[in-house]
């Protein structure tokens, strides 16, 4: 993992998370972080780059970590992914505003439209970072976006122990009770998952496990990081076509709004 980290922040305390991460993740990895700041355009106005510097070593704690910042000017969300798309960055790490919704993440800005815009991995920290990432959920479909999430955590957290979670509902379950309809879907969901495993090289099917749950996919990837001490969940997000609303895809969106745990969304452009 040759490019560096990229941290957001905007110097308020519920950033620092991010930052906290990204630090730790580059220790990890043996990276540096490159920590940005993006400001808004505001013609005629001269930018303080000393008090900036200040500002940006006032969150940082200590590391022995190389770390450079860097102050583009523009839209956050379209700043934040552009510079990491030119300095090849290994992923982006981003903090949260609130937790009411999607429109709340991130600097006030929806953080799908920094997903949108990069190439580049994203994670949203929502958990105060106490150690590594050790047990990773990936929540699975089938689908090849589900499959390239599961790749790039095999690839970057070659330690962690990996959960393969398929989640299933009932078709028109409202009034189709049989119970044989569910035993079927739970059948083929596992057989899938099997596959899927038998498929995995040796070294990753040995840290990877496979579950199967019946309800939606966000209430299940809550119990799951619940009982299992989850430390990082990681979605694979759809093409153009599986927009929704232009917002990530109406899945990554949701288990992104919802998780307990960190996020990572393998955006549609991520190689």
């Amino acid at each position: 993992m040759n490019g560096p980290i990229v941290a957001a922040t905007d110097f308020s305390a519920r950033a620092d998370r991010a930052v906290d991460r990204a630090i730790m993740l580059a220790e990890e990895l043996g990276c540096r972080v490159e920590l940005i700041h993006a400001i808004e355009y505001a013609p005629g106005t001269a930018i303080d780059k000393a008090g900036l510097d200040r500002a940006m070593r006032a969150v940082v704690p200590e590391t022995d970590v190389e770390f450079s910042c860097v102050y583009p000017e523009g839209s956050v969300p379209a700043a934040i992914a552009e510079h990491a798309d030119e300095t090849d960055a290994a992923m982006i790490v981003l903090g949260v505003a609130r937790y009411n919704s999607i429109g709340d993440y991130f600097l006030g800005t929806a953080v799908d439209r920094v997903i949108r815009g990069t190439s580049k991995p994203v994670i949203v920290v929502k958990t105060r970072p106490r150690s590594a990432y050790r047990k990773i959920l990936v929540a699975t479909d089938f689908s090849d976006p589900s499959r390239k999430a599961l790749d790039w955590i095999a690839s970057v957290f070659p330690k962690a122990e990996i959960c393969l979670l398929h989640a299933y509902s009932v078709p028109f379950q409202a009034w189709n009770h049989a119970p044989y309809v569910a035993e079927e879907i739970e059948k083929a969901a596992k057989d899938r998952l099997a596959e899927l495993l038998a498929d995995l090289p040796a070294s990753l099917s040995a840290r990877t496990s496979v579950h199967v749950a019946r309800g939606s996919l966000c209430a299940e990837v809550n119990r799951f990081v619940e009982s299992h001490d989850i430390d990082l969940v990681a979605v694979g997000s759809q093409g153009e076509t599986g927009f929704r609303h232009a917002t990530i895809g109406s899945q990554a969106n949701s288990v992104l709004e919802s998780a307990k745990a960190d996020t990572v969304i393998i955006g549609p452009r991520v190689a």
